[in-house]
């Protein structure tokens, strides 16, 4: 717990709120919060940066009697002199401290800077003390510049879009939290995030939820649903993607095509409500489902008691945003709603599932439609769980208990904070608990030695190797790191944005088996030579059959991650040859048991590399995708005529020939675009032309991992159409699936390996029989009828690579727990000469 000094050596406080816009209609928590802290005596005092746009305002904003100023933006520059002299003249000390923020400041907007200079003469004209801020964006980077000019302490109250949106600047947050008196954050999950991404801050971090003025919504027991009238569902939001109102309209589809009579009605307006109510009439639901716009909180409270089950099936926007505590699920809950929810970040702290409301996973409407269904059951005990849920809500989302706990907190009584008790809550593998999450190695400055010893990945190619190893790099280097690779095959497809990346290319030109695996097994160590003299902080390779590049650099106290993308030695073995299995095994045991940390590409690669190395302890970490390289194009509704899209090498193990037989057997009107190619391209040209499908299929060649972005925007679906292989030849980790969910499209993909756990209950994508052409072609031909479902997919998919699959994402687990330090032994020590690497290397070791 935070220590300060003691309430009696500080002077009288005195607090205003700085916000961005007041009063803004959907904000109704700090309307709230503020009536809670007048009605415990405090004066406040509000600052708004940007002026509302909104027309209707809810009627307890007349019952604030804090005063508020607009803060104007200088447009002149006569203007802007006059405010630096109003400064200089009335806050001690101003010059001082903007000359020393002048560095920083200048990377701001200049108008934002204006206003955060007025607002600290405010603070001085007026004698106020602190500062605090809703979200720590704009308005709490305003107060934060303020504060520090004139010299007072701030605190800000950080929600979700300021904590998970893809704008936010993740250093820029930092410093906001550092200079902070302390942060508030309305739920544990957000509490353990921050705690976890910014540990030395940690002891600043606070949970206050967001609170209720409970007498305002006075609890009644739900009537009973008995089938004599439909099922009343009420949600209520903004139209943006985060709400998830498209699942909600696809949920009342499903119910109302299994006989479930309901009526829904959603209360918001936004930029997608013309979306959502075409998606409403697509559906045939204009009848069913009722958009009602914009509500007052009476109007809300109006709702509630009309609802016979509040739903709230929020998602994870394609920008990363997210609900973080919808205050309207809360309200629901206090009134005697029964609720039903997503599990996005804090929901679960007010919905215990099956107790106190029903939890689905996001984006899964399977699981909405089965919780709805079973409130609309007459057997189901609606009033225990609306019971469970008002107690709930009374002991721990009261406002007055709330405003208490922010007086505390600024007065600096931090010892009289109780931080409400959490209970542990259940999350999936792609949530683990932050809190029990080893920290992520800050590479800001750090030397990473990438070494790829498989002659068959040139590491600026076109393959899937090569895109992964591209993309692991290209992390690597946007986190601050200074990298290296080290490769025996470099090939032709430099991308523009690795051009600058040093490569140490030793090629290895014997084609001879035995010689071949001795050359690359020196080739490692003469890498693991360099690496040791070259002062690196980390290597991290690429497993490959005979380096033990790795295990070697380890003596020098130079920590090592081992990437297993395959199980090799099996590969070898069964499909190639395999003339040294003792060195290949020996070499796999040295590297995992010098690593800091192995991963795998998938559980199967993970279960083999533990299996053959007598248990290793390996961590799973699935492929991923560049979330900014490929994004969502135009529109796929827009698409005159829907072009199915592959992306891959053209070999047997990719069923591109189950694709092309699929086309021959549709029944809608479709275009298929095969992507890459490779040994099976002659092949599969002349299957299309003896089909006399030429008009319908159209093959690009080969293109570069740059190309494929812009050829996926003219696609309306993605097809990953994999043969059906033994259960122990579907180790891979798709790609190319997670590159068609980055682009936004629906995938229909065959059900071996990894592909279930991506796309199953995601509704992103469909799944079928391997080596089935009809049922592919089925599939494809429903989503281009289904123009509804597909575009309600297209955003699912989006969705789903940017919070699960991104290569951030995948690298922040490669990281977890890694820790470099000094090294410790001279390159001296490494086991392997230089010389003797060349000479191994066939003469492929020479500079």
């Amino acid at each position: 717990m935070q220590q300060s000094e003691s309430a009696t050596a500080r002077p009288a406080r005195k607090t205003a709120y700085v916000l961005k816009v007041y009063p803004r209609f959907s904000e109704t928590f700090i309307v709230t919060e503020i009536l809670a802290r007048e009605a415990a005596g405090e004066s406040l005092e509000i600052f708004a940066l940007r002026p509302t746009s909104d027309t209707r305002f809810h009627p307890e904003i007349a019952r604030v009697q804090a005063a508020v100023t607009f803060l104007p933006k200088p447009y002149k520059l006569s203007d802007a002199w006059a405010l630096f002299a109003d400064a200089t003249a009335t806050i001690p000390g101003f010059a001082r401290r903007y000359a020393e923020l002048l560095p920083e400041l200048a990377t701001y907007d200049a108008a934002d800077v204006h206003q955060a200079i007025h607002l600290a003469c405010e603070v001085a004209r007026r004698g106020i003390t602190h500062l605090h801020a809703h979200f720590a964006t704009l308005a709490g980077q305003t107060a934060e510049v303020a504060a520090l000019l004139a010299d007072i302490e701030y605190s800000v109250t950080t929600h979700a879009k300021d904590i998970f949106h893809e704008s936010v600047v993740p250093a820029r947050l930092g410093r906001t939290l550092a200079r902070s008196h302390h942060v508030i954050t309305i739920s544990e999950y957000n509490l353990n995030h921050l705690a976890t991404q910014y540990p030395d801050h940690a002891d600043k971090l606070h949970l206050v939820y967001n609170g209720l003025e409970l007498e305002r919504f006075p609890y009644a027991p739900p009537a009973a649903v008995n089938g004599s009238r439909p099922l009343r569902i009420a949600a209520v939001g903004r139209m943006v993607e985060k709400k998830g109102f498209f699942d909600l309209v696809a949920a009342a589809g499903r119910l109302v095509a299994q006989g479930i009579p309901i009526e829904v009605r959603i209360a918001g307006e936004g930029a997608l409500f013309t979306r959502v109510q075409t998606a409403i009439d697509i559906a045939g639901l204009g009848d069913v489902i009722t958009l009602l716009g914009a509500r007052t909180q009476q109007e809300v409270r109006d709702l509630l008691a009309w609802a016979d089950v509040f739903d709230a099936p929020s998602i994870i926007g394609a920008d990363g945003n997210a609900d973080g505590l919808p205050t309207v699920l809360l309200e629901a809950m206090a009134s005697g709603v029964p609720c039903v929810a997503s599990t996005v970040t804090g929901i679960p702290e007010a919905i215990e599932h099956g107790v106190t409301g029903f939890l689905h996973t996001p984006g899964d409407v399977d699981e909405l439609v089965s919780a709805l269904a079973t409130i609309a059951d007459p057997s189901f005990d609606r009033q225990a769980m609306a019971a469970a849920g008002r107690r709930h809500i009374d002991n721990r989302f009261d406002s007055h208990s709330q405003a208490r706990t922010l007086v505390a907190l600024e007065d600096g009584r931090f010892e009289d904070v109780v931080e409400p008790a959490v209970p542990s809550v259940p999350r999936t593998s792609e949530r683990a608990d932050a809190a029990t999450t080893p920290p992520v190695m800050d590479l800001q400055g750090k030397r990473i030695a990438y070494v790829c010893v498989d002659p068959g990945i040139p590491v600026f190619g076109t393959k899937g190797a090569s895109v992964h190893v591209q993309e692991v790099v290209r992390e690597f280097i946007r986190r601050g790191a200074d990298v290296t690779i080290f490769a025996t095959r470099t090939g032709d497809d430099m991308p523009a944005d690795l051009d600058g990346v040093e490569v140490v290319h030793r090629p290895i030109k014997t084609k001879e088996t035995a010689e071949r695996e001795a050359a690359q097994h020196a080739v490692g160590s003469e890498f693991a030579f360099q690496i040791a003299a070259g002062g690196f902080d980390l290597v991290y390779e690429r497993y490959s059959l005979f380096s033990t590049a790795l295990a070697q650099v380890a003596p020098a106290g130079i920590p090592g991650i081992l990437e297993v993308n395959a199980p090799l030695i099996d590969e070898q073995r069964t499909h190639r040859h395999l003339v040294d299995e003792k060195l290949a095994h020996r070499a796999l045991v040295e590297q995992t048991s010098a690593a800091a940390h192995t991963i795998a590409v998938s559980a199967m690669v993970a279960d083999w590399v533990a299996g053959t190395t007598g248990g290793a302890d390996v961590t799973v970490v699935p492929n991923g995708v560049n979330t900014d390289r490929i994004a969502p194009g135009e529109d796929p509704l827009e698409h005159d005529r829907p072009t199915v899209a592959f992306v891959g090498t053209l070999k047997p193990w990719h069923g591109v020939e189950t694709l092309v037989e699929a086309v021959a057997l549709a029944r809608q009107d479709w275009d298929l675009r095969i992507i890459g190619h490779g040994p099976q391209g002659e092949t599969l040209r002349a299957r299309v032309k003896d089909a006399g499908l030429q008009h319908r299929v159209s093959f690009t060649g080969a293109v570069t991992p740059e190309a494929v972005p812009g050829l996926l925007t003219a696609c309306s679906i993605a097809t990953a159409p994999y043969p059906a292989v033994a259960a122990e030849d579907s180790y891979f980790s798709p790609l190319k699936v997670y590159e068609y969910l980055a682009a936004g499209l629906p995938v229909v993909a065959s059900a071996i390996g990894q592909i279930p756990q991506i796309l199953d209950g995601t509704d992103a994508g469909v799944l079928v029989a391997p080596s089935d052409a009809q049922a592919l072609a089925d599939a494809i031909d429903e989503l281009v009828v289904d123009t509804g479902r597909r575009d309600g997919m297209a955003r699912n998919a989006r969705a789903l690579a940017v919070s699960r699959h991104s290569w951030s994402k995948a690298v922040d687990t490669i990281l977890s727990g890694v820790v470099t330090q000094p090294a410790e032994t001279a390159a001296s020590e490494i086991e392997s000469a230089p010389e003797t690497a060349a000479v191994a290397a066939g003469d492929g070791g020479a500079p």
